[in-house]
């Protein structure tokens, strides 16, 4: 009963507001849109903190930090945001509503949609579990991504690696926000060649201190080969024992019209000179063949989470998070 008259507050409100959602939907897509093409910034970066934006509003994942960030941030909205928001937000204040995607944990029926949410929580876990046995932090191609930002102490070195337009953008952000990153070191370099381990290196990374690599969401817009030249340097620069969170697409999910939403998605991503690239055949045995990817380079699968098996209309799964270690 309790979620019935949720549903109707959510429907009341949205019916209501739906002028005032639709000018904070276009309103902040246009922003991000054009911002984006003219500071020559990641159109897919600026997504991700969207999600971790509602997650805060709906008190699913605590990030002030976040909020202020975006308050801040030429290429995305905050009000924009709560005009989009307006009828979910206020159901929420009034009955406790919160959006299924936002909550699905279920991973066979994770959708297209609803992962985005998933991945961020689940990152989060696996930071979280196992942040206090490595000695250093390395996010590859961290965007906008403020996670680091919560590990501040003197026992684990922190570094974030990403195109320069990006960090510099990041950079005069946070300190327009007043966030505090004096922890935190940030490294220009381009995962497109094999430079930003000699970056990392030069900048006070120990390669024989047993590390975490967060690898999120970034492999997808990588070459074949470029993703073995990371996985491969990971394991140079990088002692056994350390480990490596990232996650996979597969092929079906990236490169073919199953799914309507990522296929306009696709279109908008090249709009910004950008493309999806890397992915794994998930068709048969995805477990196997990810198991069986991640030994070529010398990693060893020590979690895998496997998404959207019944989501789907061909029945198989498009996405995975995996927890890996060097061997």
């Amino acid at each position: 009963m309790l979620k019935i008259y949720q549903n109707i507050i959510y429907i009341f409100f949205q019916t209501l507001l739906m002028p005032i959602s639709i000018i904070g939907a276009v309103y902040s897509f246009q922003k991000e849109k054009i911002i984006s093409k003219r500071l020559k910034i990641s159109y897919t970066a600026g997504q991700v903190i969207q999600g971790q934006w509602l997650l805060h509003k709906f008190k699913l994942r605590r990030d002030p930090d976040m909020i202020k960030f975006i308050k801040n941030f030429p290429a995305e909205s905050h009000n924009g945001f709560l005009m989009m928001m307006s009828a979910a937000l206020l159901a929420n204040k009034i009955s406790g509503f919160i959006p299924k995607a936002l909550v699905k944990e279920d991973l066979k029926k994770i959708s297209s949609y609803s992962f985005l949410f998933y991945r961020t929580k689940k990152f989060d876990q696996i930071i979280n579990q196992n942040i206090n046995n490595v000695k250093q932090l390395v996010i590859l191609g961290a965007g906008f991504d403020l996670r680091s930002i919560k590990f501040n102490n003197e026992t684990v070195k922190i570094f974030e690696i990403d195109k320069r337009n990006t960090q510099d953008l990041k950079i005069k952000t946070l300190k327009k926000a007043s966030i505090g990153i004096d922890h935190i070191k940030y490294i220009s370099g381009d995962l497109n060649n094999n430079f930003w381990a000699d970056e990392l290196i030069s900048n006070g990374f120990q390669t024989d201190k047993k590390t975490l690599f967060l690898f999120e969401s970034v492999s997808c817009y990588l070459k074949d080969d470029t993703m073995t030249q990371v996985l491969e340097k990971i394991n140079e620069i990088s002692p056994k024992g350390s480990l490596v969170a990232q996650d996979f697409y597969s092929t079906k999910f990236l490169h073919s019209d199953e799914f309507s939403r990522v296929k306009k998605g696709n279109k908008t991503v090249k709009s910004f000179g950008e493309q999806w690239r890397f992915s794994l055949d998930m068709s048969q045995n995805t477990e196997k063949t990810i198991f069986d990817y991640l030994s070529t380079k010398k990693l060893e699968s020590q979690e895998l989470f496997i998404c959207g098996e019944s989501s789907t209309k061909s029945k198989q799964p498009f996405y995975a998070i995996s927890l890996s270690k060097v061997i």
